[in-house]
């Protein structure tokens, strides 16, 4: 398990850096005539991110090159208050940046067993292929301070290694019914980046870059870009105890 830790100041600095990266890799792609596929996550950081997309970089990234997916979403509509799409159209895909035919969003007001496996076909009709799984070029994930990511969470392990690219999970507590990609397709993403802030991130993130032995009980100690690095974009908080 190899990683790239980068450290900011605060939430907003951390976002920052992560909207540079998005549209570097925009750039690259676009000067190649090529599409950047991107899953994305929801959150009060990742929204922070969207909103400085949205805000700042409206003119200056290649939109059209961009490719929208969701690592994960509530099984909810998408005006509901918890979607992460609605989250994401609110903070950023309400403004004419992405065109429409290049967002995919998961529909979480569909049965979930079926959306699944609607959302799989589209990744597969959508996404080069490699290692029989869909590749995205960049995963942007969180973490919960469970250690979970996307939303496989603790009690859910059978998620990281199932045949399917796109599966139904649970949340523990709440029972909550959701979309979710899965561990082998993560796995198969060019690039994998974890945006966490927070203190309450600090010893969960502390146990999985220590590889300490409990670490391996979090699901985001077990999802790596094929590349083998992950790169952990955090803030002073989040990464305290490191």
């Amino acid at each position: 398990m190899l990683y790239r830790i980068h450290t900011y100041d605060n939430p907003e600095s951390t976002a920052r850096a992560v909207a540079e990266l998005i549209a570097a890799m925009a750039v690259e792609k676009s000067g190649q005539n090529q599409f950047l596929h991107i899953a994305v996550s929801g959150g009060s950081t990742p929204k922070l991110l969207f909103s400085l997309l949205a805000e700042e970089y409206e003119h200056t990234v290649p939109w059209q090159n961009v490719k929208l997916f969701w690592v994960d979403e509530r099984c909810v509509s998408p005006t509901h208050a918890e979607s992460n799409y609605g989250m994401t159209y609110d903070a950023m895909l309400r403004r004419p940046m992405i065109p429409a035919e290049n967002v995919f969003r998961m529909k979480g007001e569909d049965f979930p067993v079926d959306e699944a496996a609607r959302y799989e076909k589209v990744l597969r009709e959508q996404l080069p292929a490699q290692n029989a799984y869909p590749v995205f070029d960049l995963i942007l994930l969180g973490m919960g301070d469970d250690g979970h990511t996307a939303s496989i969470f603790p009690d859910q392990m059978h998620l990281l290694d199932v045949e399917q690219a796109v599966a139904v999970a649970v949340h523990p507590q709440s029972g909550q019914k959701r979309i979710s990609l899965t561990g082998n397709i993560i796995r198969n993403a060019q690039k994998v980046a974890f945006l966490i802030t927070g203190k309450g991130k600090a010893e969960v993130l502390k146990q999985i870059i220590s590889k300490d032995d409990v670490a391996a009980k979090y699901p985001a100690s077990q999802v790596w870009a094929s590349s083998g690095i992950a790169d952990f974009y955090l803030d002073n908080q989040a990464a305290a105890l490191l």
